[in-house]
């Protein structure tokens, strides 16, 4: 069994980072900074989602690498958002603090939608960065994107963030109304999670 320590204690996102690993085969532990006795991580002020995603993975890996302290697990950060083309691009790396620093998801969406009162173009797209560090040290990163739209109304009552408004016609849904498994499948996490679990699998030979 693999260890793997996520940089984040974002419940949502522990569970799909879960479902991941199980769908990919993975016999895998995951536990989060705060299981491992770490405070609040810097602030995320890079420009990208790459910038954001390093942060979260080197503070904790410094943390865990600490006094006598020696990491024996990978590290796992994602750093993610939504980019609307009329908005050029925003609200991008500031996704979750679009409302404010403390906004909730319903206070970012009502103001995205306020933004795009009367705009006839709602293009968008979904993207996620990740940053891997090995036990050895090594620094790895993917990331994945999906492109779709935003919808005035929302939809479905699962998912988090800007998933009820935000719609993939591959599936003619919102995210907020993926079943888990098509959510994973198609999804900018599901896919950049995708490719950091090959990684890991290659780091370790193959051998799971």
């Amino acid at each position: 069994m693999i260890k793997v320590c996520i940089a984040s204690n974002n419940r949502n996102k522990i569970k799909q980072f879960g479902e991941i690993f199980s769908e990919k085969n993975v016999d895998a532990e995951l536990f989060t900074a705060k299981d491992v006795g770490m405070g609040d991580f810097p602030p995320e002020d890079g420009t990208t989602f790459y910038g954001n995603s390093f942060i979260k993975a080197k503070a904790l890996y410094d943390f865990m690498n600490s006094g006598d302290c020696k990491c024996d697990c990978y590290i796992l950060a994602d750093d993610s958002g939504v980019s609307v083309d009329a908005l050029g691009g925003a609200p991008g790396v500031h996704s979750a603090r679009f409302a404010g620093e403390h906004a909730t998801d319903e206070e970012n969406n009502l103001l995205l939608q306020e933004k795009l009162t009367r705009v006839s173009n709602r293009a968008a797209h979904y993207s996620c960065a990740v940053t891997l560090i090995t036990p050895a040290g090594r620094i790895m990163c993917t990331g994945g994107r999906v492109d779709g739209e935003i919808i005035s109304t929302p939809r479905g009552h699962d998912g988090f963030g800007y998933d009820p408004y935000f719609y993939y016609e591959g599936y003619g849904k919102t995210f907020a109304e993926l079943t888990s498994d098509e959510r994973n499948a198609i999804s900018h996490r599901g896919r950049a999670l995708g490719k950091a679990v090959e990684l890991i699998i290659a780091d370790i030979g193959g051998d799971i």
